[in-house]
């Protein structure tokens, strides 16, 4: 009897704690009558609520809060349009074109349709929509293709390109674009010798709208992607592109020389050219650069350390011929490429020149003795000049036979003089030139 007692007065105590558990569970439930919960899921809003569309360039506006599913109405859906069902936390705007080139300002609402919040939830955005002058046209271009059309070897240049144009499609000359170097792995070149590579450049478009400059990856610079930004400075438009450094270590493809062979050919049969020069100019690798040739006594080479990518060496021929001799260009890390020279002697024989005959005039002279007596050699005191031409010069002469004490005979280019003749006689003036056999002409002298 004890124990039923007991166990009668604990089945008491749990039916009471079932029954205030129940009214306590209709009291949440709104005393029973059926009205769900009033959840509360956090404030719709829109975001950025304040945004530029550029025409033709998608944008994306975020709803945070509410609980979806969620609409969403523009106030001008002929120049912005947007989703109206079915639209999820984030969604894609398309701007039209602006034809009036003015910005426009359109209002998106968005709106919350859930049941669990009141029928009037709803935010806004306030989005600018504003003439897209660069219409997504950056172009990045490699300068050579040793990497491919979409790579720029380290070391090498490429030239990053937009076009600019107004609402309705036309070029717009002079409008100020800036470029920004995003990473440490190239630079912009400038056209100022104070500060050649820039990280920031502001340049204008020309007649046609385009606006460009020259991008330059690091000698060093390893395999990598890498972007550009560029922005149009009227607008506030902006542009990223995208595009590759290779690095590539055999020389022969990172390493340029311009020209890569240098060919001369002598003017006669059996002659090769002697003087002339060529200028081999070394581009990408890492400067210095040292140069060699096979044939080092073949050629005269100035300047064999190069110390400025896009210096130059240069090769002076001296009558060698070879075909070929090879230069080779080595640089500060190691990468090698080379260069040729070909001398080689022509094929039209050296013409036979025949020199005119040497001549000299006066070819005499005749002095007589003053008359009347005393008689004297008339000769004394006297100076002759001849002139000599043709034959081959430089010329030289004798004067036979000597007198006592010995006559004076000079040549100065092609002037013969004779002076000091004190004996009576003929003398005479013999004049050799250096065509081979040798070529002589006399003058005669008479003294009475």
């Amino acid at each position: 009897m004890t124990e039923n007692r007991l166990f009668a007065g604990w089945l008491r105590s749990l039916t009471g704690l079932v029954a205030v558990a129940g009214v306590l569970g209709l009291s949440a439930c709104g005393g029973g009558s059926g009205a769900p919960n009033n959840f509360f899921t956090g404030t719709l809003t829109v975001s950025p609520a304040s945004a530029i569309a550029y025409s033709g360039v998608p944008m994306t506006l975020t709803i945070s809060g509410g609980s979806g599913p969620y609409r969403a109405f523009s106030s001008n859906s002929a120049l912005l349009p947007v989703p109206s069902t079915d639209i999820g936390k984030t969604f894609v705007l398309n701007a039209h074109n602006v034809v009036t080139g003015a910005d426009t300002d359109v209002t998106i609402t968005v709106q919350d349709t859930t049941s669990l919040q009141p029928a009037a939830a709803q935010a806004s955005a306030t989005v600018t929509v504003r003439a897209a002058p660069l219409v997504n046209s950056l172009t990045i271009t490699p300068n050579l293709a040793e990497c491919g059309t979409t790579a720029i070897c380290s070391g090498q240049n490429g030239t990053a390109t937009v076009t600019v144009l107004g609402p309705q499609g036309g070029p717009i000359a002079g409008r100020a674009v800036r470029y920004d170097v995003l990473g440490s792995a190239y630079l912009i070149a400038t056209t100022n010798p104070a500060q050649p590579s820039v990280t920031s450049l502001i340049v204008f478009s020309d007649a046609n709208g385009v606006a460009s400059v020259v991008i330059k990856a690091n000698v060093s610079a390893a395999t990598q992607f890498v972007q550009l930004l560029v922005t149009d400075l009227t607008s506030g438009q902006q542009l990223t592109g995208n595009f590759v450094i290779q690095q590539i270590t055999d020389g022969s493809t990172i390493l340029t020389v311009v020209p890569g062979e240098a060919k001369i050919t002598g003017a006669f049969t059996g002659e090769c050219s002697t003087g002339f020069r060529t200028d081999y100019y070394i581009y990408g690798g890492t400067p210095p650069y040292r140069v060699t040739s096979t044939f080092p006594a073949s050629i005269s080479l100035v300047n064999s350390i190069v110390n400025a990518n896009g210096g130059f060496f240069e090769a002076v021929t001296n009558g060698s011929c070879v075909n070929p001799l090879t230069f080779s260009i080595l640089d500060a890390t190691g990468r090698q490429t080379t260069a040729k020279l070909i001398n080689e002697p022509g094929t039209t024989a050296r013409p036979v020149i025949v020199a005119p005959a040497l001549a000299v005039s006066p070819s005499s002279v005749t002095v007589a003795s003053p008359t009347p007596p005393p008689i004297i050699v008339g000769c004394v005191g006297k100076t002759f000049q001849f002139i000599a031409s043709g034959g081959t010069p430089p010329y030289s002469a004798i004067l036979t036979p000597q007198t006592t004490p010995a006559a004076i005979l000079t040549t100065a280019g092609n002037l013969i003089t004779v002076s000091g003749i004190t004996e009576v006689g003929t003398y005479s003036v013999t004049v050799f030139d250096q065509t081979s056999p040798q070529k002589t002409a006399i003058a005669t002298i008479a003294c009475s």
